[in-house]
């Protein structure tokens, strides 16, 4: 049986922390070392969001564009919400919903060609969204209101008002989903 010395070790998950930024991201948290006050995370999404907002702006884009665009921005807030909660990273998350919101438009147009569900990107965007909203402790009535603004600017049907139940109690019932048709 071979065995492996923890200089070895160390290497290897210091050349895997290296390659994937989440897994470096997770490291960091979990040995305590990321700050609240490190806005390093904050910046990469921020410039992932205008990335994907500006994917369909020129006049040769593709679907497998907005695609990209999407995947990209889910994973950039994957590693953003591996950092230390804060309202500045709600806010961002809430951003890359609205620009995945127009982007979807997209998607739901071209269907028969695309390779994508929506879905697969609002999932973990809302998913991100939610654990935020828990991890910062917010109340029910703070929810409902961020919720119903977010609600209001999506265009796509993006948001599913149920996944928000347990966060918000008796609000649940108040979050109505406005007619943009």
């Amino acid at each position: 049986m071979r065995r492996l010395f923890p200089r070895q070790l160390a290497n290897l998950v210091v050349e895997h922390a290296l390659r994937h930024r989440l897994f470096a991201t997770q490291l960091l948290g979990e040995a305590g070392l990321l700050d609240i006050t490190d806005h390093t995370g904050l910046h990469e999404a921020r410039a992932a969001i205008r990335d994907a907002a500006s994917v369909t702006t020129g006049s040769r884009w593709q679907i497998s564009d907005v695609e990209a665009a999407g995947h990209q921005l889910a994973a950039e807030i994957e590693i953003l919400c591996a950092r230390p909660a804060t309202t500045a990273m709600l806010d961002l998350v809430e951003e890359a919903i609205l620009v995945w919101d127009d982007l979807s438009g997209h998607l739901r147009d071209a269907y028969r060609i695309t390779r994508t569900e929506p879905e697969e990107i609002t999932e973990p965007l809302f998913n991100a969204r939610h654990d935020l909203c828990e991890r910062l402790d917010l109340d029910a009535e703070e929810i409902g209101h961020r919720l119903t603004r977010l609600i209001e600017r999506c265009h796509h049907d993006t948001i599913d008002i149920d996944t928000y139940t347990d966060l918000l109690g008796e609000h649940a019932r108040t979050i109505t989903r406005p007619n943009h048709w």
